[in-house]
């Protein structure tokens, strides 16, 4: 993952383990993208797009409503959420 084993199963707190989680989640966004692509390529290449439907109707991701959310703009709450274990790995 990244991160020595040692430190992540003994060292590092909870809220710093969801942190390391989410953002190696997130640096997978464009390979499921690529997929979601290919499967619409493949699914439509010889009877075409009747319905006129677009890639995301195809096959939606959890995470296409997340466009625009930064870690950076994280609240003071969500902070002590993460921190006390309340929120998950993906919220």
């Amino acid at each position: 993952m990244g991160v020595p084993r040692r430190d992540y199963l003994y060292l590092m707190p909870y809220w710093e383990i969801v942190l390391t989680v989410r953002g190696y989640y997130r640096r997978n966004i464009l390979q499921y993208e690529l997929q979601r692509i290919q499967a619409f390529s493949a699914a439509f290449a010889f009877g075409g797009n009747k319905n006129n439907i677009s890639p995301r109707d195809f096959i939606p991701l959890p995470f296409d409503d997340d466009e625009g959310t930064d870690d950076e703009n994280l609240t003071d709450e969500a902070i002590n959420g993460i921190k006390t274990g309340l929120m998950g790995p993906f919220a």
